[in-house]
């Protein structure tokens, strides 16, 4: 008899422990853009969340849309929800806030049981699928934790696989950055998932909590995923390719070298092709911008450029997009086509490609902070929206272009700048595998090894020619 009654408790004990930790205790943080196609695909994902939580518990879950309910300037590196999260929910049954992209699918099922383990390890603070750098990279400002090597590594969550924190570790790491012993050591902001676990971790004598890899956060679909990142589809069919201006920045030092790359891969499947350079070559072609060359910035020839190519579309009206690339731009000219199938060109103001962010690592700057797209992966405008940035001033011929136009659109205009992962500052071998693995890159960035050449023909070459042929059988 009292083996029987025992075995009752600890069944009943269990089953108390299973049921101790449910939505009620989650919020799901969906990281969004305004941009209308970010944005409907940020609903669908919080309406899916919600259906699965209604049939699981018959309760409704605590979701929000960052750019509708917290519209602040670099909401998506995390650091301006830290406040306005733990505003809301500190004393409340919350304990875990799950920070997803819009892209992320989620299973609430097991994602919960996943929160629920973690939840009973109080050494765990936050988890996610663990990425980590083979060497030092650019991207990560060098930065290369050695001291962590026989631990496997500096880890960082990647975010379109999504994360959870304890809203107990976002209240404390508020606390740190509001009293200032803790702030990024740059003041940009370009993998905002390396920087959050640099700035939690922090390193020094008072070390935070590493990032706890959980690989039910998954890179692909699985049995057991209680995430994943769902692939960037097209909206239909792709655009036409002469729908496209590509205007790319080069200098008359670079006419036979980078210039010359272009011409052999992606520059061999565009109509709309104008280098703009200090000197004219007919046999690029390009065209001198009446701008001197300057080693760094580019400030002046770029907002030059964009005035000059809005001057040669005025009677293309078939041209809806201005593709401003650097001569160092290496670029799946078809996959931008697909991939401009779910933004509106023309007379919308768009403007896309890979964002960075300026001013929002540090307190005194966070609320002055803004976005820009980065150039060398090329940087992709409505002809609208580069029509309103050929007004923007320089403050000198070397003056950061991206960022000139960045803050233009963002104080001038009230301009978003959208995000895409396809494309790329860096090369491929500055991005974790598993990162250019989930996805169909744009475009790369820089001329080093491997050769460019070399690039375009692994990642990009294939889809160009394939197009190619499609377009001559449909011409015979």
């Amino acid at each position: 008899m009292y083996a029987r009654v025992l075995t009752l408790v600890l069944i009943f004990a269990y089953i108390g422990s299973i049921q101790s930790f449910d939505s009620r205790n989650v919020v799901f943080t969906i990281v969004s853009q305004p941009e209308p196609y970010h944005a409907s695909v940020a609903k669908r994902l919080k309406q899916d969340i919600e259906t699965q939580v209604l049939q699981l518990e018959n309760r409704r879950p605590k979701i929000h849309i960052t750019h509708e309910d917290f519209p602040a300037p670099g909401a998506w590196t995390i650091l301006p929800l830290l406040a306005p999260l733990t505003a809301l929910y500190k004393g409340s049954d919350v304990r875990w806030v799950l920070f997803v992209e819009t892209h992320t699918a989620v299973r609430c099922g097991k994602l919960i049981e996943a929160l629920a383990a973690a939840d009973d390890n109080e050494d765990v603070m936050w988890i996610g699928y663990p990425l980590s750098d083979e060497e030092p990279t650019i991207i990560h400002h060098f930065t290369f934790y050695e001291d962590l090597e026989e631990e496997g590594g500096f880890m960082y969550p990647n975010f379109a696989s999504g994360f959870a924190m304890r809203l107990e570790l976002m209240e404390i790491l508020l606390k740190q950055i509001q009293s200032g012993s803790r702030s990024l050591e740059a003041d940009f902001s370009i993998d905002p998932a390396f920087e959050l676990a640099q700035l939690v971790y922090g390193g020094g004598s008072d070390p935070g909590p590493l990032l706890t890899p959980d690989l039910s956060f998954c890179i692909v679909s699985g049995e057991n995923c209680a995430t994943y990142p769902r692939q960037f589809d097209i909206c239909g069919s792709a655009i036409p390719e002469d729908s496209i201006f590509f205007a790319v920045k080069t200098w008359s030092g670079f006419h036979t070298t980078r210039a010359r790359v272009v011409k052999k891969t992606w520059g061999r499947h565009v109509t709309n092709l104008m280098f703009y350079s200090d000197k004219d070559d007919s046999s690029l072609p390009a065209v001198d911008t009446g701008v001197p060359n300057s080693k760094t910035g580019h400030c002046t020839k770029t907002v030059t450029i964009l005035k000059m190519v809005l001057k040669r579309v005025k009677d293309m009206p078939h041209v809806k997009w201005i593709f401003l690339a650097d001569d160092d731009t290496i670029l799946g000219v078809q996959r931008l086509c697909e991939f401009l199938s779910c933004y509106r060109g023309g007379s919308d103001l768009t403007v896309l490609g890979e964002r960075y962010g300026y001013g929002y690592g540090k307190r005194e700057t966070a609320a002055k902070g803004y976005d820009y797209i980065t150039g060398g992966g090329g940087t992709v405008l409505s002809t609208a929206a580069a029509r309103a940035l050929s007004a923007c001033a320089c403050a000198g011929l070397s003056a950061p272009d991206d960022m000139t136009l960045g803050a233009c659109a963002h104080y001038r205009h009230n301009l978003s700048m959208t995000h895409s992962p396809l494309f790329h500052q860096a090369r491929p071998q500055d991005y974790a595998r598993e990162v250019l693995a989930r996805d169909r890159p744009v475009s790369f960035h820089r001329h080093s090894s491997p050769e460019p050449i070399r690039v375009y023909s692994t990642w990009f070459q294939h889809d160009d020619l394939a197009v190619k042929k499609t377009r001559r059988r449909d011409e015979l």
